[in-house]
């Protein structure tokens, strides 16, 4: 297209999105601090241009600039689907803190009838906004499957009390299909509850599934550590010490740190039976053979003696 048929806004938009696509997200962003055009199509690739340098570099400018375009867009033109998936970004990140106008969004996105794209972008935001309640009413609603919004649910329901409801719901999820920190969060919620319900081998399995899954989490090495102590097991007594110490956590918690004196004195108290009891059995047998040979060698002086004098007596 010749550019003088264009208006002067389109004309605007495609340099910027030229300068996107072929030179840079810095240049294009450059053109759009300077641009003083408000049009909406403006807005629009303002939003995108913004949306994208975030996504990369996480720079709250940037996050400040989406929150701007987008709320303006949405109160402009309410039924476009990007203005609320950039906002929903914001709000699952923790940028954006600001509640009251997520439940405003969340109003709009239901009365435009557009939740089925964007229903697990909402249930995402109000979980990590702590909006419980919600984010088990509109995983109800819309009968949400996808994998991340099913963990989000559960954790809504143990968070709310309703710990059967959200443990049911993450036995019957695949954990490989939620990021590995989730993944490992949600087998040490499983391994807490078969603790509680005494299945320490259920719970053991959970812990070291956990471990997998995210081998920093700490809480699910103490766990696991907790667990084979409380087995009574003896067997299991050396690889207690080992994880509750691994865990870090003796320093700041009682349960463990009295925990790990106890092991502690097991494990003296064994090594004193293989090495002080059995040292102490060689000296007491031979003390007793000391005193043996003692006994006889003074019974044999004693008849050499007795020989002796016999001799004499007769000369």
């Amino acid at each position: 297209l010749e550019a003088n048929l264009l208006s002067p806004q389109l004309q605007e938009g495609l340099q910027i999105v030229e300068e996107l696509v072929f030179v840079s997200t810095v240049s294009a962003l450059n053109m759009l601090y300077s641009s003083a055009s408000n049009d909406d199509l403006i807005k629009a690739i303002s939003l995108r241009t913004f949306f994208y340098d975030w996504i990369d570099t996480r720079d709250p400018r940037s996050a400040k600039k989406i929150e701007e375009i987008a709320n303006e867009l949405i109160d402009d033109r309410p039924g476009q689907y990007f203005p609320y998936k950039a906002l929903l970004e914001l709000y699952s990140s923790g940028s954006s803190k600001d509640v009251q106008r997520l439940l405003e969004i969340r109003e709009t996105i239901f009365s435009e009838n557009i939740e089925g794209l964007l229903g697990d972008d909402l249930i995402e935001s109000e979980f990590v906004s702590g909006l419980d309640e919600l984010v088990i009413e509109d995983f109800l609603t819309l009968g949400a499957e996808d994998p991340l919004s099913r963990y989000y649910a559960a954790m809504s329901y143990i968070k709310t009390g309703e710990s059967l409801a959200g443990v049911e719901i993450l036995e019957d999820l695949d954990l490989n299909k939620i990021p590995p920190r989730f993944a490992s969060n949600a087998s040490l919620v499983i391994g807490d509850l078969k603790l509680e319900e005494g299945d320490f081998d259920g719970a053991i399995e959970r812990y070291q599934e956990s471990v997998r899954f995210w081998s920093n989490n700490s809480r699910a090495v103490r766990n696991l550590g907790m667990a084979y102590y409380k087995t009574k097991d003896r067997d299991y007594y050396d690889l207690a010490r080992f994880y509750l110490q691994l865990s870090g956590y003796e320093d700041s918690d009682d349960e463990v740190n009295s925990a790990l004196k106890e092991l502690r004195r097991r494990a003296i108290f064994e090594l004193a039976l293989v090495t002080v009891v059995p040292l102490t059995a060689v000296v007491v047998i031979g003390l007793f053979l000391l005193e043996y040979v003692s006994r006889k060698r003074k019974s044999s002086q004693e008849r050499k003696a007795m020989r002796e004098d016999g001799g004499n007596n007769e000369d």
